[in-house]
């Protein structure tokens, strides 16, 4: 990999003399991967002069490809191996649109197209800053993707929500569930009761009630998964947010991207639920100070109400700590079941 990589270091050190001595690859585990995501890894050394590069490297694929299509109802497969946004991800990288001042993207220092459904990412490897998403931070990540969805304004609807929505929940997601074994489950019993139950079986009976809604609002250009843990605070100080894991190819109603910022350390477990409503606050403080965010509530539902309770745990050792995360998850279900319910459809 020597001769491969030889041009790719020089060109990021600067020195065209530079000669690789030694390099390593090693994993990058995370909670959280999207479907199309194969692999990530860091791919680091030291040249002769004794200088350090460090590359991330993101390999993905088409769902065409996908070995884990077959989870899927049959007649579901086509429309998501034709239609799940897997190339999100490096088109916006390859587009360079601006972004509003304070964010920026990872540098592409090089990207290897395997074939038509396959390709690989060799991404700026950003070091991030020591600190917490605190209220502060969550106020200013807001109002950047405020100024992003401002900069960039669309006509919907937003196509990729509707064939998500109106597909995977109620033929995967919603079925798993509200099936019976899940409530009688002694990880689940204890800290859910029938209101949460019938409050998610109302809800997918709205699902189209709710898309039609944010189909009548504005729409924008999105990032798709404006988790905390896809916007890096860098240590170089070159951005307030590097914006990673773009995902999403289409417009999304006013505050769309607000969701996945609120949700995305509560659903590893990091962001206690009783923690949300002060969070709550501050992005819709931070991104209303730059546009509406009338389509924040909804978009969430519909993303993240129906994978709440982590059904697909059920099969792990009911430790103390699995419980307490169950437990965890079902109030954040809750939360988010209570938000749906007072939606103003």
């Amino acid at each position: 990999m020597h001769d491969d990589l030889t041009d790719l270091v020089r060109k990021t050190l600067g020195d065209p003399a530079a000669e690789i001595a030694e390099q390593r690859v090693e994993p990058v585990e995370t909670t959280m991967n999207a479907l199309s995501t194969v692999g990530l890894h860091r791919v680091r050394g030291t040249t002769t002069s004794g200088a350090s590069w460090s590359f991330f490297v993101k390999s993905v694929q088409s769902l065409r490809v996908w070995d884990g299509l077959d989870q899927f109802p049959e007649a579901m497969r086509p429309t998501m191996g034709e239609l799940f946004p897997w190339r999100a991800d490096v088109d916006a990288y390859l587009a360079d649109e601006p972004l509003p001042e304070g964010m920026r993207m990872p540098r592409l220092c090089r990207l290897d197209v395997l074939d038509d459904d396959r390709l690989v990412m060799w991404l700026e490897d950003v070091q991030e800053a020591p600190g917490e998403w605190d209220l502060e931070r969550y106020h200013r990540a807001a109002r950047l993707l405020g100024e992003l969805a401002a900069m960039r304004p669309a006509n919907g609807p937003n196509a990729s929500l509707r064939t998500f929505a109106t597909n995977v929940p109620p033929q995967v997601m919603i079925p798993a569930v509200l099936d019976d074994a899940v409530w009688r489950h002694p990880l689940v019993a204890p800290h859910a009761d029938e209101r949460l139950r019938e409050d998610i079986a109302f809800l997918a009976t709205r699902i189209d009630t709710i898309l039609e809604a944010l189909e009548r609002l504005p729409h924008t250009g999105v990032h798709g998964d404006a988790s905390p843990g896809n916007l890096l605070v860098p240590a170089d100080g070159s951005a307030e947010f590097v914006a990673v894991d773009w995902s999403w190819n289409s417009p999304g109603a006013v505050g769309f991207d607000l969701g996945q910022l609120l949700v995305g350390r509560a659903h590893d477990g990091s962001l206690a639920v009783e923690d949300l409503p002060a969070v709550h606050e501050a992005i819709t403080d931070g991104y209303g100070s730059v546009l509406k965010h009338d389509g924040y509530l909804g978009a969430l539902v519909l993303r993240s109400l129906w994978t709440a309770i982590p059904v697909q745990r059920l099969t792990d050792d009911p430790d103390d700590a699995m419980r307490a995360f169950f437990a965890h998850r079902i109030a954040l279900a809750r939360y988010l079941a209570v938000h749906g319910r007072a939606l103003d459809l």
